[in-house]
């Protein structure tokens, strides 16, 4: 596909991007790649780029997906040390990659996007912004926006927890200042960040209480080193690196099958995932049968998020370390009670409990066409087309947002898919002329009706995880199927399912005759 890469007369978008995470960096290098377009600014609360790899520098931090697969396609990496890496080569891989495509002189740092409000009569979007180290604001004024700030951002702290007088901290925002040797520890969740931090700081406490009623499903977890032979035959040998790659990915985006719901074509994943989850166990907890059985799962597999690890069954077996799995019923001072009548004073709570994803867009913050509250006009129940678009918001993509996230590989594999739609959308506007597109909200609600129906054979709906859940019960986090289905169906832009207008026309009109008839599914099979 030939893409335009400006306007008739030469000129392109004002675009800004908002996040400097592995989202918004992807867009920033894509869009100077594909289309050779520099008129962009990157907007980033931090003074540092990275975002959740910049954030969650806990104890044990690091990829549950293989490094070679959460690489950018565009900028591969031949020196990965293992599969799994740590956090801190996560980081480093993200921030040398920018650097390689000059992304840090586009970056606006410390600045805080408040409020995004769509300027009818310029077609423009305002953005209202803060910088914190020198306290400036003021409005800048783009074309297009692209949103990428994720939704791992915002962590979630119970508030039953804030009464704790000790050390407190949510995983995503620890603090590295307190020394926790010899101290009494608690961490609260057991999913893939606990899961992670137990082990890591288990033989430095003088007791670690873990709380979790609800446990995991883990795995093995391979995690090799990668020899001096392997990244020569990576970087030199034809084709090494990217059969690799491909053989990865295709065993990875197979494991969809263990999502979906009980069926003739899962049956057989779900059934030998469910005898390596028992067997890993076991093995790992031989001559502890009380031990295992609060460890077990008591919901169906893949309900929730499949663990890998090596190390965090065997920390149980440690003299310092208890697992309550009894609910938390009270906070005192340092002390917390527990349901089965037990007591434990500890110095420091690590809070391992997630993220508020309904924070992500606060009232007032996103305003679009008819003075519109685009969130607060979802009322939960985001109405969004390809996981990107939404009505009532020209020129405005969300990425790695609602519908778009996906839970079995490495995510970046649905950012790159997502982004080079968005490359195709913008191609699209320069080659017609447009001042604007927009969803149809027609075409947003056929894509959700089916995006719902597909979503109801998934695990992702069962009641195991509510906090994917909406008012209605409907899952609007995670895709529907497969990272390579995402691919298909976001293969093609579809123009007649929007709204446009022209650079030179003052009315609306849709382009419905450039393909015919309006085509009858949203989502293809």
């Amino acid at each position: 596909m030939t893409l335009t890469k400006t306007y008739a007369d030469g000129s392109t978008p004002k675009i800004a991007i908002i996040g400097a995470g592995v989202t918004g960096i992807c867009a920033a290098i894509q869009l100077q790649r594909q289309l050779q377009i520099s008129t962009y600014t990157i907007f980033e609360l931090e003074a540092y780029i990275g975002g959740v790899w910049a954030n969650n520098t806990y104890p044990g931090a690091g990829l549950d997906a293989p490094a070679y697969l959460y690489g950018y396609s565009f900028a591969p990496n031949y020196e990965w040390s293992k599969r799994y890496v740590s956090q801190s080569e996560v980081l480093e891989y993200v921030q040398s990659t920018a650097k390689t495509y000059n992304i840090y002189d586009k970056i606006r740092f410390n600045t805080r996007v408040t409020n995004m409000l769509w300027n009818e009569s310029r077609k423009k979007w305002i953005l209202h912004w803060v910088n914190s180290s020198s306290n400036e604001q003021g409005d800048t004024e783009v074309d297009v926006v692209l949103h990428g700030s994720g939704l791992l951002r915002i962590p979630k702290v119970p508030k039953k927890f804030e009464s704790f007088q000790g050390d407190m901290w949510h995983s995503a925002r620890w603090n590295h200042s307190v020394d926790l040797t010899g101290k009494r520890v608690g961490v609260v969740g057991t999913s893939a960040s606990g899961v992670q931090i137990i082990p890591a700081i288990a033989d430095k406490v003088e007791s670690l209480d873990v709380y979790g009623r609800t446990p995991v499903y883990i795995t093995p977890q391979s995690n090799g080193e990668y020899g001096r032979i392997w990244r020569f035959f990576c970087r030199y040998i034809p084709f090494f690196h990217a059969l690799y790659i491909v053989l990865l990915y295709i065993f990875y985006d197979a494991s969809i099958l263990l999502y979906h719901k009980p069926a003739w074509n899962s049956i057989l994943h779900r059934t030998m995932t469910y005898i390596v989850t028992w067997l890993h166990r076991f093995a790992q907890l031989p001559s502890n049968p009380t031990l295992r059985r609060k460890l077990t799962p008591k919901y169906e597999l893949a309900s929730r998020r499949i663990v890998l690890s090596n190390n965090y069954y065997p920390t149980f077996k440690r003299d310092n370390v208890s697992l309550h799995t009894d609910e938390i019923v009270s906070i005192n001072g340092k002390t917390i009670e527990t349901k089965d009548g037990s007591f434990r004073e500890l110095d420091v709570l690590v809070l391992a409990t997630g993220f508020n994803y309904t924070l992500n867009f606060p009232p007032g913050y996103w305003i679009g066409r008819d003075g519109i509250d685009i969130p607060a006009n979802w009322h939960g129940n985001p109405t969004i087309y390809n996981g990107t678009f939404i009505p009532n918001a020209p020129n405005f993509y969300l990425l790695c947002g609602p519908t778009s996230i996906i839970a079995h590989i490495a995510v970046t594999r649905m950012i790159e898919t997502q982004v080079m739609h968005v490359i195709r959308s913008l191609s699209y506007m320069m080659q017609k002329d447009l001042s604007t597109m927009e969803i149809k909200q027609e075409a947003a609600e056929e894509f959700i009706d089916e995006f719902d129906k597909r979503m109801d054979k998934m695990m992702f709906t069962t009641k195991v995880m509510p906090q994917f859940l909406n008012s209605l019960g409907k899952c609007r986090v995670f895709w529907c199927g497969s990272a390579t289905e995402f691919w298909w169906h976001m293969r093609e832009l579809h123009p007649e399912r929007f709204l446009v207008q022209g650079r030179k026309e003052g009315a609306e009109k849709s382009y419905s005759h450039l393909n015919g008839a309006r085509d009858s599914s949203a989502i293809e099979h």
